[in-house]
């Protein structure tokens, strides 16, 4: 019998509903491209405990894809060369260079699909393929893979990328997959538009979108956060602009857009200066414009004459900047959803693409759309104008489930893992053991039974100095430590873990990692000196601990005069947990707030007392809101302070800081030395 097997081209932002998917079944094997095997799919794979697969590596030794494409090259090239092209493209001026430069493409790409193809025959040879799952069908990789699933009576699923906030984008019009998976009712409409079929449209929402169910509630942690991290001007409002991009799949694209509309926005803050508006300019750019990008910001920037003080450049914090941000700037943009999401208000900067396919928001959302010449008025308006301000959030809150389905509830990747389970053929349900039966060997469970080991970077983003040695204390498979060197590429990363596979895993990104406890080390013995640590991470880790006081007092000797300590400590009186206490139940679990292996439980109060107790003071908070309490808090806010009623429990005068932590899943602490 073949193993049971995925086929996924979904991008990292996406893997949160292949996790979810994972977790229902028995494991299988994740086959990708070489490219798609990221540290994100590994570590999920890790703790799924599946085999990750790539396509590249099913094919024979030897292989040669020009080779391979040689005879469908020549049949391709006599095909072309008995065209009359004069005739065919009548309209067209020099085709002979159009003839050409199709030859040359067909050269360059068809070895590469034919090469696709290949592998994923030698897949389907190999494993019992159950499902395809792709984040796009538009390029070379996701149309031809597509088209091979659909050939092959395999279930595809395309999950959707984009809310399509115009005429979709897609060169053949048309849905390849079985079944898409869209944000929202706006992203279906353009679909229904080309004639797809209703039933091939499922509304799910966004994965990537889920974190906002907790970041919209804490804005100011977030403020502080990135003002510290790229030394804003804490007294001034934040106006990030999310840069926009030359897809060249439609002849009306602008192949200067992205320095076009980064003008506009450059010369709209030039004008607030002059106004006498000071204000922090964030120019949010993508990774893949990371070679020029900065340059050319900093080349308008001096063509204008500005001294670019005010002005920030960055490539990271996407989510962060969408929820921290007093006003967020994008061209035709998912980034403006986000926004919505995160309860920012938003404007549209017009371009020549955009206003001819016509506006991407009806008038419903209150989201403005401005040409360039009228942008400085409009983030001013925003600015200062209170009523105005909310009146545009008023009406974004209640629009926004048309372009996100479900709104903010955190749901989306769970309904998308539902999707591809209800499409996936002949897997087997994960058969069911007591917690109890599967959780309490820590140092030897499988990582399908503990946390994942993708790291987090809300919480890791909350370091405001330099590190040059870090220590991760309960390290998973090393993503926090990850995400610690990637934000600060000179920084040494030790880790420590007590579970042998993860430990494993951990020591294939970190610098050094120790098997066993905390409190089995003599650090100094392990080479660290006392007083070098500038960054520890203790996240999820205390509570598991018999003596957390200790292992603090411990760490205080070996940080550094700039060292911060960073904690993420699940809460106990999350008022869920506090309604299942009164009716009785106190249900251990694989993981959350009752995982079994939890022997210590802290209260914000009680939290804040173990820090000072063992030497530290904070310097910043941040709460984790809980998504099954969410609605419960955005209710309550008109009303504070109110008495909490459920069915077993009434708890009276609750304040607006009482009703943030009995809401919030988790707290996260920086400390430096008292």
């Amino acid at each position: 019998m073949k193993p049971k097997a995925i086929i996924s081209l979904l991008w990292d932002n996406q893997l949160g509903a292949l996790r979810q998917f994972l977790a229902m079944f028995d494991p299988m094997v994740i086959v990708t491209t070489s490219s798609g095997m990221t540290p994100a799919l590994l570590n999920l794979a890790a703790d799924c405990g599946c085999a990750v697969v790539g396509l590249e590596s099913l094919l024979p030794d030897g292989y040669n894809a020009v080779g391979e494409a040689s005879p469908s090259l020549a049949a391709l090239s006599a095909h072309l060369a008995a065209l009359n092209w004069s005739e065919e493209f009548a309209d067209e001026d020099n085709t002979e260079q159009l003839a050409g430069l199709i030859k040359e493409r067909l050269g360059l790409e068809l070895p590469m699909s034919v090469q696709l193809l290949d592998g994923l025959a030698a897949a389907a040879d190999e494993f019992d393929v159950s499902l395809f799952v792709t984040s796009e069908d538009v390029t070379r990789l996701g149309k031809v893979a597509t088209a091979w699933a659909k050939a092959h009576s395999i279930p595809s699923l395309h999950l959707s990328h984009g809310i399509a906030l115009v005429d979709p984008y897609t060169v053949h019009a048309e849905l390849i997959a079985d079944k898409m998976a869209v944000y929202g009712e706006r992203g279906k409409e353009g679909f229904l538009d080309l004639g797809i079929e209703p039933e091939r449209l499922v509304l799910t929402g966004n994965p990537a979108w889920d974190c906002y169910a907790q970041l919209r509630v804490q804005k100011a942690a977030y403020r502080q956060a990135l003002v510290e991290k790229y030394e804003m001007d804490p007294s001034l409002p934040i106006v990030v602009f999310g840069t926009t991009w030359a897809a060249n799949l439609s002849a009306h694209c602008n192949e200067h857009a992205y320095a076009d509309t980064m003008l506009a926005f450059l010369s709209a803050c030039e004008a607030l200066s002059q106004h006498g508006c000071k204000i922090n300019a964030v120019i949010k750019d993508r990774p893949a414009n990371q070679a020029v990008g900065e340059r050319c910001c900093s080349e308008l920037l001096a063509a204008l004459g500005s001294d670019g003080r005010q002005y920030y450049y960055a490539m990271e914090d996407t989510s962060a900047f969408a929820v921290a941000a007093d006003v967020l700037v994008a061209v035709d943009s998912n980034y403006l959803v986000e926004g919505m999401m995160a309860d920012t208000p938003v404007i549209n900067l017009m371009n020549s693409a955009g206003m001819l396919m016509g506006p991407c928001f009806e008038a419903e959302t209150g989201i403005k759309e401005v040409e360039a010449h009228e942008l400085a008025a409009c983030i001013l308006q925003l600015l200062e104008d209170k009523d105005e301000r909310n009146a545009q959030l008023h009406q974004a809150r209640l629009r926004l489930v048309y372009y996100h389905h479900g709104g903010v509830d955190g749901l989306a990747a769970a309904r998308v893992a539902q999707l591809m389970a209800s499409m996936a053929r002949g897997l087997q349900v994960r058969p069911q053991r007591l917690v109890w039966q599967q959780y309490l060997d820590n140092e030897n469970t499988d990582l399908t039974a503990g946390y994942h080991t993708t790291g987090r970077k809300d919480l890791i983003s909350l370091f405001s100095n330099q590190p040059s040695l870090a220590l991760d204390i309960g390290c998973a498979g090393g993503g926090n430590g990850a995400l610690i060197k990637q934000r600060f590429p000179s920084c040494q990363v030790w880790g420590i873990e007590m579970n042998h596979a993860a430990a494993e895993m951990a020591s294939r990104q970190l610098d050094k990692v120790l098997l066993g406890k905390f409190e089995d080390f003599d650090l100094v013995a392990e080479g660290m000196a006392v007083g070098s640590l500038d960054a520890v991470v203790l996240a999820d880790v205390l509570e598991h601990m018999y003596n957390p006081w200790d292992v603090m007092v411990k760490i205080h000797r070996y940080l550094s005069p700039q060292g911060q300590v960073l904690l993420s400590v699940p809460n106990v009186r999350n008022l869920a947990l506090m309604d299942d206490l009164a009716k009785g139940n106190w249900t251990y679990a694989k993981e959350g707030l009752l995982d079994i292996t939890h022997i210590r439980f802290f209260t914000l109060r009680e939290l804040l007392k173990f820090c000072q107790e063992t030497g530290y003071k904070v310097v910043n908070k941040m709460n984790a809101l809980d998504g099954r309490l969410q609605d419960i808090f955005n209710r309550a806010q008109g009303s504070l302070p109110c008495n909490i009623e459920t069915e077993r429990m009434v708890i009276k005068n609750v304040t607006h800081d009482e009703m943030l932590e009995m809401c919030s899943l988790q707290f996260y602490l920086l400390l430096e030395k008292a």
